[in-house]
């Protein structure tokens, strides 16, 4: 099983992450990070080369994490939006998917040229989805007519609600009595968020949804790319995510995590792609893999005495995605860890843990890792294994700061290996 290596530094040696930039760093420091991971040389396929993922258009977008409180309206939720960056109308699909990486619930979503769509997740679990392309001719896309995005709420069933909460809780599935996800023993719905472009309308999906990247039976996407599949390589999507604690007085925003797709640089098999994970990496998606090794610094104390979280998003290596008898787990779980930090100030080395972030999608305060210091650096390792990695600030109820973490790694260049 794979295993993820954790580092925290401080940030006075962040300067030496970056080729360009000259390091300032204490002698200890920098010695102590050279000898667990050094960023490679910028070449096409390393952190300035082509797996480079940031800010612009994409053909899918990944929030990599949500999280809504079903227990009162003015608690934690998710705030996302879908947005067109092109003069064309677009469709997309919108999958949501639990902790556990398994498929709850799909449907459609047109965009007008240059369309914004706002979605509170929180609505998601009250059976509400949104109604788009009302009043426009969608004969342009297949099967739109018949199936349109024109959603009248509430569009779930009062059942297929009560299942979409129990498998995003960690409870047994109201339908089918089956376990989606992990239980953390409160009542908040976690998961993460995925956006595709596709070229056909598929419907409402409010119970094991079947149009979805984890279906190679009726292609999600077209083996070789190409005609046959619902998504396809256009990139055109750009969005945002923005977490809300209303009650507690906090907010953290960042974008969207956009995947662009380029049929010839994932070309054939054994090739690491974003969703190739469900389709024996034979790069038939053409997305973008995400990296493998993460920097990001965190302030635990001083003026964020709220405390500091690690959201930590990743793709098991396995294809599984169903889910499972209530009591067990999924074969992959859990994604094994391991934690080193540094002192900033002696430069000692600690390690703790093996299972910190065992989930495909998690929120992880530092406190809980162990650090004997306020103010570090962390490094995550997750041995080939695709990560996205969001540091989440907060200061007692005053204001809050939430970022992406530094990518030190890519995958472009490495072929994936069977767990």
């Amino acid at each position: 099983m794979r295993t993820t290596t954790v580092l925290a530094i401080t940030c006075i040696a962040f300067g030496a992450m970056f080729p360009s930039t000259t390091a300032v760093a204490a002698e200890t420091a920098v010695a102590a990070v050279a000898a667990v991971a050094e960023p490679p040389a910028p070449t096409k396929a390393g952190w300035a080369g082509v797996c480079q993922i940031g800010p612009g258009l994409a053909s899918t977008l990944l929030v990599p994490y949500f999280e809504v409180d079903l227990t009162s309206p003015i608690g934690l939720t998710t705030l996302i939006s879908v947005n067109s960056g092109l003069s064309g109308r677009s469709l997309a699909r919108l999958v949501v998917w639990t902790d556990w990486g398994v498929p709850t619930l799909a449907f459609d979503i047109f965009l007008e040229p240059f369309d914004v769509q706002t979605i509170n997740v929180r609505s998601l679990f009250l059976g509400e989805v949104p109604a788009t392309g009302v009043g426009v001719d969608l004969s342009a896309f297949p099967f739109c007519e018949s199936l349109p995005p024109t959603y009248a709420n509430p569009a779930l069933t009062a059942g297929q609600v009560e299942q979409l909460r129990t498998a995003h809780t960690g409870q047994p599935g109201h339908i089918d009595g089956l376990c989606y996800g992990a239980d953390h023993g409160d009542q908040r719905a976690r998961g993460f968020i995925t956006v595709d472009v596709v070229d056909e309308c598929s419907g409402l999906e409010g119970f094991e949804p079947m149009f979805t990247p984890v279906n190679t039976t009726y292609p999600y996407f077209a083996d070789g790319g190409g005609s046959g599949g619902i998504a396809i390589a256009d990139n055109r999507l750009w969005g945002d995510v923005i977490y809300i604690d209303d009650a507690n007085n906090f907010a953290q925003a960042t974008e969207a995590v956009a995947l662009w797709a380029d049929d010839a640089e994932f070309p054939g098999a054994d090739v690491f792609t974003f969703y190739g994970r469900h389709s024996g990496w034979d790069g038939r998606d053409e997305r973008v893999p995400l990296p493998w090794r993460w920097d990001q610094r965190f302030l635990n104390g001083g003026p964020f005495a709220g405390g500091a979280d690690l959201i930590v998003f990743q793709q098991p290596d396995s294809a599984e995605a169903d889910p499972v008898s209530c009591g067990s787990t999924p074969s992959w779980y859990p994604l094994e860890t391991s934690v080193a930090t540094i002192d900033e100030d002696a430069g000692n080395i600690l390690t703790f843990g093996t299972e910190i972030f065992p989930l495909a999608t998690q929120r992880v305060p530092i406190s809980t890792i162990g650090p004997p210091y306020d103010f570090g650096w962390v490094q995550i390792e997750a041995s080939l294994r695709q990560m996205w990695v969001l540091p989440s600030l907060s200061a007692g109820g005053r204001f809050s700061a939430g970022f992406n973490g530094f990518p030190v790694n890519f995958l472009c260049s490495e072929s994936p290996v069977a767990e």
